[in-house]
C-alpha cells in the first residue's frame, strides 16, 4: 500500500466475527480462539466502547478476567500507514500457562518470508512456493512480500513477555498465520501486551529501519565497531596463557595488523568451571597478571564470562543452591545445556544473586579488564520459577545485566551473545547477532542471512557482531594442527555406530569461500574479531587477516535481494567518497552477477578489486562479473 491510498487501512466488522483490517483479511483473534488459560479457551464478547476516525476501543469480561482492545491508526517515519493493536487486562488470578492470540490470517499467498530468530542466528528466509509444508516461528518483526508490497507485523524489541509469530508455509501461501502472545509461571495480575502493529509499504527496507528507530532506547547510544582477536574459535576450550601471549605478541609485532588490533579476547576455557570464575591451571599467572601484561603491549583485555551458568560441580550449586532458578518441582533444574554441558540458572530476581554479580564483574573491571562477552543470556528464561514471580520473562534477562553493568559503567563495555533482543539495548554496547561460525563452505552460508536479516540494528541499537572474522583453511594456513580439535565427538553415544561426521574436519574453506565470508562481515559494519591461531597463518592467509583488519568502516550494507532470495547475493555498502559492491556466487557452477549501480544512484567511478587492489571495468554506471563456483566479488567504487 502506497502512502497515498489509506482506504485499504480501515478496520471494518467482519461478517465470520471480530474486526478486519481491510483489504489484508487480518482478522481480530475472534472468541472462542483468542484467549487459552491453562488449556481452555474463553470466550471474549467485546464490545465497542470508543471510536474514533483513527481509533476503535473494545472491552469485556470473562471468567480469566478483564479485557481491553484498542486498534489505533499510526505511520512509519516514512509516512507509511499502519494500524497497532494493544492488548491489556487483569487476570482474576493467577494463570500458569496464558495464550493471547492478536491476529490470524487463516490462508495468505504471498511471495516470500523473512522471520527474525529470538536471539543469536535463527532468521529464516523463504521464497514461495515450497516444494514441502513447512512450520515456521518468528521474533520481533516478520516481513512478508506480496509482489511490490512488503508487509511488516512487528512487536516492540523490548517486551515484558514472549510475542511471536507462528504458521505453517505450503505452496505459494502461508496458512493459520498468527500473532500471539504467551505467558507462563507469572504471578502479576496486570497485564499489558506488547503492541502488534501492522503496516504496509513498497519499502521493505524503510519498514524494518523505522521499526529499528521507534525501538532505540534513548539513555545509551551504541559505543563505535572495534577490531580484535578471540581465541575462541581455533583454541576453544584448549586455551592457554601461553597461546593468548603468543598470538598478542605476533599482533604487536605485525606493521599491519598492530595499527588496527586493539583489543585481545580470552574466551570459554580460562576459567575453573561455569559457576566458579578463577582461573584454571592453565592460566598459572592468574587473570589479574594476564591483564596488565595485554595493557602494557597496548591491548584493550576482554574476557569471556557465561554469568548466568552455575555448572553442578561449583561451590554455588553445593553450597548456596537457594540462588538458582528453579523447575516446576520447586527445586533447582539444569535448565541450560549446550554441547552437552548441563548446568543451572542463577535467579536474578533475588538480592544475593545481584550482590554476586555486582561483586564478580566489579573485581574483574578493578583487574583491568574493559570488554565482556557475555554469552548464553537467553539461559535464565528457560527456568519455571523465580523467588520474584511478578517479574515477566522479559525483565529476567535485564535484572541479570543490571548488576553488572553497575559494576563496570564507564571502564568497561558488554557484549551480548545468545542474547534475547526482548531485554531491549540499554544494557549491551554489542550483540552477536549471526549464528556460530566455522572455517567451512556450509557454516558461511548459514550465517549470512542472519547477517543480513539483522541490518536494521547496527549502530541504532547496539553494535552488530556477525561472529569471527575467520581467515584459516588449507589454501590459508601452514598448520599440521589445522583440524586437529573434534569438538563434535561430546556427540557420540556409547550405542552409535555410525558417527563418522563426528570427526569430520571443519577447517576446509578455501580462499575464495574465506573470501565470501570476510566480505559478509565487512558489509555488517559492525566488529572485526579474528580467531585464528595467527603465527601459523600463510601469506595469504595473513594477507586476508591484514585486509579486513585495516580496512575503512562503511555504513551497515544493505542486502538488496534480502527479500527476493533465501541468501542475498548482491550487497551495497556506502564508504567514504564512494561504495562497495559484493556480489556472491553461492551456486556450485560458474555464474554471472552484475548491478546497474545508476539504478542506486552511483554514477560510476574508479573501481578496483578489494582482495588485489586490480581495477575493474565500471562503464556505464554498471558492474559485472563472472564468478567461480563458491566465491564473490567486493569491489570498491570512488568517486
Amino acid at each position: 500500500m502506497t502512502n497515498q491510498d489509506n482506504s485499504q487501512m480501515e478496520l471494518q466488522v467482519d461478517p465470520e466475527g471480530g474486526y478486519r483490517i481491510g483489504s489484508s483479511g487480518f482478522r481480530l483473534a475472534d472468541a472462542p480462539g483468542g484467549l487459552i488459560a491453562d488449556g481452555r479457551k474463553y470466550p471474549l464478547p467485546w464490545q465497542p466502547v470508543e471510536a474514533t476516525a483513527d481509533s476503535v476501543a473494545m472491552a469485556c469480561s470473562n471468567e480469566a478476567g478483564n479485557w481491553r482492545l484498542r486498534f489505533s491508526r499510526t505511520r512509519t517515519l516514512s509516512g507509511d500507514s499502519g494500524w497497532e493493536i494493544s492488548w491489556s487486562g487483569t487476570l482474576r488470578q493467577p494463570l500458569k500457562n496464558l495464550r493471547i492470540t492478536l491476529l490470524r490470517h487463516p490462508e495468505l499467498e504471498c511471495d516470500h518470508l523473512l522471520a527474525q530468530g529470538q536471539r543469536t542466528g535463527g532468521c529464516l528466509s523463504r521464497c514461495l512456493p515450497v516444494d514441502a509444508p513447512m512450520p515456521f516461528e518468528g521474533y520481533y518483526q516478520l516481513m512478508l512480500r506480496l509482489g511490490k508490497q512488503h508487509w511488516q507485523l512487528a512487536f516492540p524489541l523490548r517486551a515484558d513477555h514472549s510475542a511471536t509469530f507462528a504458521g505453517l508455509l505450503t505452496g505459494n501461501a502461508v496458512r493459520g498465520l498468527e500473532a500471539r502472545v504467551e505467558i507462563s509461571n507469572y504471578d502479576g495480575l496486570e497485564l499489558r501486551l506488547p503492541t502488534l502493529t501492522f503496516r504496509e509499504s513498497e519499502n521493505g527496507f524503510h519498514l524494518m529501519e523505522d521499526w529499528a528507530e521507534t525501538n532505540r532506547e534513548k539513555e545509551r547510544r551504541p559505543v563505535a565497531p572495534g577490531i580484535g582477536w578471540n581465541t575462541w574459535d581455533y583454541y576453544r576450550w584448549t586455551v592457554t596463557e601461553e597461546a593468548v601471549l603468543q598470538n598478542a605478541e605476533f599482533i604487536a609485532r605485525d606493521p599491519v595488523l598492530s595499527r588496527h588490533i586493539k583489543r585481545i579476547v580470552i574466551d570459554d576455557g580460562w576459567q575453573y568451571c561455569y559457576g566458579e570464575w578463577e582461573a584454571n591451571p592453565l592460566f598459572p599467572s592468574g587473570m589479574a597478571k594476564l591483564a596488565r601484561e595485554l595493557t602494557r603491549m597496548g591491548f584493550e583485555p576482554g574476557l569471556w564470562f557465561a554469568p548466568a551458568i552455575v555448572e553442578p560441580h561449583a561451590r554455588i550449586a553445593q553450597l548456596h543452591a537457594d540462588m538458582l532458578a528453579q523447575g516446576e518441582s520447586g527445586l533447582p533444574c539444569l535448565a541450560f545445556e549446550c554441547m552437552r554441558r548441563h548446568g543451572f540458572v542463577l535467579d536474578p530476581t533475588q538480592p544475593q544473586v545481584q550482590r554476586h554479580l555486582h561483586e564478580l564483574f566489579r573485581r574483574y573491571a578493578d583487574m583491568g579488564y574493559r570488554y565482556f562477552k557475555l554469552d548464553f543470556l537467553h539461559a535464565p528464561t528457560k527456568a519455571r520459577q523465580f523467588a520474584d514471580r511478578t517479574v515477566p520473562q522479559g525483565e529476567i534477562v535485564r535484572k541479570l545485566l543490571e548488576p553488572i553493568h553497575a559494576a563496570i559503567r564507564g571502564r568497561a563495555s558488554i557484549m551480548g551473545c545468545n542474547y534475547p533482543f526482548l531485554a531491549g539495548s540499554d544494557y549491551v554496547d554489542a550483540v552477536r547477532i549471526g549464528a556460530d561460525i566455522a572455517a567451512n563452505w556450509d557454516s558461511v552460508g548459514k550465517n549470512a542471512l542472519s547477517v543480513a536479516a539483522r541490518f536494521w540494528a547496527n549502530r541504532r541499537l547496539w553494535v552488530n557482531d556477525p561472529d569471527f572474522a575467520l581467515c584459516r583453511g588449507p589454501e590459508t594456513s601452514d598448520d599440521p594442527e589445522l583440524n586437529r580439535l573434534k569438538p563434535h565427538l561430546v556427540f557420540v553415544t556409547p550405542g552409535e555406530t555410525e558417527a563418522a561426521a563426528r570427526i569430520a574436519p571443519i577447517s576446509t574453506a578455501t580462499r575464495a569461500q574465506l573470501e565470501v565470508l570476510l566480505g559478509i562481515v565487512l558489509m555488517a559494519a559492525g566488529e572485526i574479531n579474528l580467531s585464528d591461531n595467527l603465527p601459523r597463518l600463510n601469506a595469504s592467509g595473513l594477507d586476508l587477516a591484514r585486509r579486513i583488519v585495516s580496512a575503512e568502516t562503511g555504513e551497515t550494507g544493505i542486502p538488496l535481494d534480502l527479500f527476493l532470495a533465501e541468501k542475498p547475493s548482491y550487497w551495497l555498502q556506502r564508504i567514504r567518497n564512494g561504495h562497495r559492491v559484493l556480489l556472491i556466487n553461492w551456486t556450485a557452477e560458474k555464474k554471472q552477477l552484475g548491478i546497474e549501480l545508476r539504478q542506486y544512484g552511483i554514477r560510476g567511478g574508479a573501481a578496483s578489486n578489494f582482495w588485489t587492489g586490480e581495477p575493474l571495468p565500471c562503464d556505464g554506471g554498471s558492474l559485472t562479473a563472472v564468478l567461480n563456483p563458491q566465491s564473490c566479488l567486493l569491489a570498491e567504487i570512488r568517486k
